[in-house]
């Protein structure tokens, strides 16, 4: 091996275990936390981020009223259990969220370390109201929250601290009477943590309530509520799900149960061929929108008096999917190749851009271009780039990010979102090689990196199923499990990863399309097996 290809590949590898503490940015992410509430109930899930609406703020196009109306007041279908008359009674009406993103947004974290804002406060209100008519049991809660928040490097901790002077609940429950909440006696405790990796929101939370009721056929009641929830949000796909156990008391009996309340939503790949023939495009992908909301119950101890409460319950709200069609590409040039559902997906869905018969399959992809599409594909920020103004007399000057990727190329933002992101970094020479070749393990390992899953390959006990594991370098390993983990990689046809040859684009782009199932449908299935466990 000659001194400068060995150079090469030193500098690939320190690349690639390189590490420096740069705060994350997130985009806005499509599920928020607390879009259902923190009783026990389910909303209609918001939908994801449109291929359209990407490809509008990517080229700065978005109307900036439409960027406005995102702080407004969002209103979704709301359905809740109430146990207060000791037996479950199903309440549907709506749920207002205010503001439909909070004023000053933890989910832009390198703008706040930016700014030198690392922990702040902003107000949020949840209001839920019965339907017009129609429903057995009405709910009038309104809660305003003072949420505090802390930034700590990816992390965000948030503490919901509730305004009691804003507190106010009726509940009317039939046979049962009007419940009105003694807010003096009541307290709602509401603690989460949030990671935000470069393509995906993973958080978890508490919540510890006491309600205390006045009124109905049982005169004072209290409801103690103790709960965990999870959930995730990626561009492709979003789960939250709570699990909540509940104590209901009164002077005449005692009720005890656990409710599960879970949202998903998740975007699907569709391709549709035209039935005329006399068009100009033969047929074109379209994605498919599609949410699920459902509860169920089970009691655990029932008051004796009250022989007909059914033990377990289920409720599934009714949604409705959206379709997006997305740009028909001629890919006869590819036809019968291997490659071609792949690469005409990732051009459908805008991943890959430019003309696609320059995207060569059995071509070696180059590391800026394969980082640039892993930027697209998991939809990381990318802003604006702005040079400096010119000296008069003199030539513009461009921004320089490495020695090699200056503001002239058009895929600087891109470069520049994921070093700061952590997926990828520049050489110790001040370079990022960016028209070099990047080798299998190495696209493995980014991939993983933009999942925030690395922490998944800790084991090293793990057996390779590669028949040429040995060639593995010590600071891929990790990623390479995780990724075969996840199906996102699996041996060849004849049980080798190939980890130090160069990746083609045809190879990239099924890594890129195995990362997308994942995100759409591996990840989904996971939490639902896992922590949803409903039958929808």
């Amino acid at each position: 091996m000659n001194k400068m290809k060995k150079f090469l590949l030193v500098a690939l590898a320190m690349g690639v275990i390189a590490a420096i503490a740069t705060p994350l940015t997130a985009y806005a992410r499509p599920h928020r936390i607390g879009d259902m509430g923190f009783h026990g109930g389910i909303s209609e899930a918001r939908h994801l981020p449109r291929t359209l609406e990407t490809i509008l703020l990517e080229r700065g196009t978005n109307n900036r009223n439409n960027r406005n109306s995102r702080n407004n007041s969002i209103t979704m279908a709301y359905s809740e259990y109430i146990f207060l008359g000791g037996t479950p009674v199903l309440f549907e009406g709506t749920k207002d969220i205010s503001p439909a993103l909070p004023a000053v947004r933890p989910s832009s974290i390198a703008g706040l370390a930016a700014s030198g804002s690392t922990a702040g406060t902003y107000e949020v209100w949840h209001r839920v109201s019965p339907p017009t008519a129609g429903s057995e049991v009405a709910i009038n809660r309104t809660m305003f929250f003072d949420v505090q928040y802390a930034v700590q490097g990816s992390q965000v901790i948030y503490t919901y601290v509730v305004n009691s002077n804003s507190w106010s609940e009726v509940i009317a429950v039939p046979d049962a009477g009007t419940f009105t909440l003694d807010r003096d006696r009541s307290s709602f405790v509401i603690s989460i943590i949030e990671d935000r990796t470069p393509g995906v929101s993973f958080y978890r939370g508490h919540v510890a309530a006491r309600l205390v009721y006045t009124g109905g056929m049982y005169g004072t009641t209290t409801v103690d509520k103790v709960g965990e929830f999870y959930g995730f949000s990626t561009a492709w796909s979003a789960v939250e799900t709570h699990i909540m156990d509940v104590t209901v008391v009164n002077d005449s009996w005692a009720l005890q149960y656990q409710i599960r309340p879970s949202v998903t939503v998740n975007k699907e790949l569709q391709f549709f061929s035209n039935a005329p023939t006399q068009i100009s495009f033969e047929g074109n992908f379209r994605e498919l929108h599609q949410s699920r909301a459902g509860l169920r119950y089970e009691i655990f101890h029932a008051p004796q008096s009250m022989w007909y409460v059914p033990t377990t319950g289920s409720h599934s709200m009714d949604t409705f999917n959206v379709f997006e069609q997305l740009p028909a590409i001629d890919m006869s040039f590819l036809r019968g190749h291997s490659a071609e559902d792949d690469i005409h997906r990732l051009f459908a869905m805008q991943i890959l851009q430019g003309d696609p018969r320059f995207y060569v399959p059995n071509q070696a992809i180059t590391r800026g271009q394969f980082l640039t599409a892993l930027a697209r594909a998991v939809k990381l920020p990318v802003e604006e780039v702005t040079p400096p103004r010119p000296v008069r007399g003199q030539q513009p000057v461009a921004l320089t990010l490495f020695s090699d990727v200056n503001s002239d190329r058009p895929e600087f933002r891109y470069i520049q979102a994921i070093q700061r992101s952590g997926i990828a970094f520049g050489r110790a020479d001040g370079k990022f090689y960016f028209d070099y070749p990047i080798s299998r393990q190495e696209a493995i390992v980014t991939t993983v990196r933009a999942l925030g899953l690395t922490n998944l390959g800790m084991n090293p006990t793990v057996v390779s199923p590669f028949a040429d594991s040995d060639d593995i370098a010590d600071w891929a390993i990790r990623e390479v499990n995780v990724a075969l983990m996840l199906d996102i990689i699996a041996p060849d046809a004849d049980g080798y990863l190939h980890p130090n040859r160069a990746i083609s684009k045809g190879e990239a782009a099924a890594l890129f399309n195995h990362l997308l199932e994942y995100m759409r449908n591996g990840i989904v299935r996971h939490y639902s097996e896992q922590m949803v466990n409903l039958t929808w």
